[in-house]
């Protein structure tokens, strides 16, 4: 075999992609400590990550394994009490304590570890990435591209190595589902669906965004499935329901999440030893704030928290996801938001945003399956507009946008190819 049929063969191989895109995240690790052990500039990386370490870190046997603490403090009459945070789903701090177990004694090897285990974690989403746009595309290469381009985003190798639940723990649970509809809505196995569905909610509740609009697009689908709106009658729409999968896994994830909330109350008020109304529990309180009931809040945060101001920083949010770490770096944009360059700061960047967003969301609706495009495209909106008031003064919240360019390059790459190459089997994925 001459080097050219060789070099064919290579490009043709199923493990290739792959290959490559491991050796591409093991760059993640090699570079990962070039800020002085995963150091970032102030700012939620490192207050984030002191605070959910400080968790992962209290899970022991004298504190009950599953009540979390994040500090002790002294009362007025002298006496030390917890402060538990039960905010979310306990499995990311379990396994946050059980990479710090071997250096319990040493806070600094216990955050090294954290983070590398957090590395681990992004490296497995671009992984669940690169083979749902496989599935979807029938293309690896696309689907390698597609992934690299978005995975070199400013906030994801920003955030990649956060040692907190609602960094990429939450975010690998959001794929992991996105992987479990792929193969659900193109082999019908549903079962792996529900099972990663509970798996993802025992690492965050962002995948709640996901599975909504997918159950929203799936249950209209089962009702509109061989009838108008027009001719749908009551026993339709009842049979329908009865029979809708999309329906069932909305139910089943609903009261999955329900159980495990429940159970994060349970413990936070034995914690605070049985005598706490329910509404007044942390958890509770911070529920409140989070979905804009709490008016002292609303009302320390109100430029942030306006809509305007809110909407003009997601625009811009998103147009940062769609461009390199290393090319925002070379433009002069080293972190911090305030210390943006004025063109990621006005409003050409807010109609660049509004533009990426609107292109994705159009283009999603000429693939198919369209279920699963939109679904991608638009989960990020599914959260972060009904938690504005979490995600108005959260910057790390931005990696929720990640199915906007996967979408974006995912689509320009299959119309590249549909313009280069009309008879080729690209037509059939599109």
């Amino acid at each position: 075999m001459n080097p050219l049929d060789r070099l064919e063969s290579a490009l043709r191989s199923a493990w290739l992609p792959l290959a490559l895109l491991l050796l591409a995240m093991s760059t993640v690790f090699i570079f990962g400590g070039d800020r002085g052990y995963f150091y970032r500039p102030a700012g939620y990386h490192n207050n984030m990550s002191a605070q959910h370490l400080t968790i992962a870190v209290n899970l022991s046997p004298e504190h009950g394994f599953q009540r979390f603490y994040n500090r002790w403090f002294k009362d007025d009459d002298g006496a030390i009490r917890s402060a538990p945070y039960n905010r979310f789903p306990p499995g990311g701090y379990m396994l946050m304590k059980a990479a710090t177990l071997p250096s319990s004694d040493n806070p600094s090897a216990q955050l090294t570890a954290a983070r590398i285990l957090m590395l681990l974690f992004f490296t497995a989403i671009a992984v669940l990435t690169y083979l749902s746009l496989s599935r979807l595309t029938s293309n690896r290469w696309i689907a390698l591209t597609a992934t690299l381009l978005a995975f070199s985003s400013y906030y994801l190798l920003y955030f990649n190595d956060m040692t907190a639940n609602e960094g990429v723990i939450d975010l690998f649970g959001v794929m992991l589902v996105f992987h479990g509809m792929v193969v659900f809505v193109q082999e019908g196995r549903f079962r792996q669906l529900v099972i990663k569905a509970c798996i993802a909610l025992l690492l965050g509740w962002h995948v709640l965004a996901l599975l909504l609009p997918f159950v929203i697009l799936g249950l209209a689908s089962d009702l509109l499935q061989g009838r108008s709106a027009a001719v749908m009658s009551g026993r339709h729409i009842a049979s329908a329901l009865l029979r809708s999968r999309s329906l069932l896994l909305g139910a089943v994830a609903l009261a999955f999440g329900l159980a495990v909330l429940t159970f994060n109350f349970t413990m936070e008020y034995a914690a605070l030893g049985g005598e706490t109304p329910l509404t007044e529990l942390p958890s509770f309180q911070s529920m409140l704030q989070r979905s804009g009931v709490d008016s002292e809040f609303n009302a320390a945060s109100a430029d942030e928290l306006s809509w305007r101001p809110f909407l003009e920083g997601q625009f811009r949010s998103i147009l940062r996801m769609f461009i390199p770490y290393s090319l925002l770096g070379s433009l002069g944009y080293h972190g911090a938001v305030a210390e943006s360059p004025t063109w990621l700061s006005n409003r050409l960047a807010v109609a660049l945003g509004i533009a990426l967003s609107a292109a994705c969301l159009i283009g999603s609706l000429f693939v198919r399956p369209r279920i699963l495009f939109v679904t991608l495209a638009s989960f990020g909106f599914f959260w972060a507009l009904p938690m504005r008031h979490n995600t108005a003064l959260n910057d790390f919240e931005s990696i929720y946008y990640i199915g906007l360019p996967l979408v974006f390059f995912t689509l320009a790459l299959l119309l590249a190819r549909r313009l280069t190459n009309r008879d080729g089997v690209i037509t059939a994925a599109v």
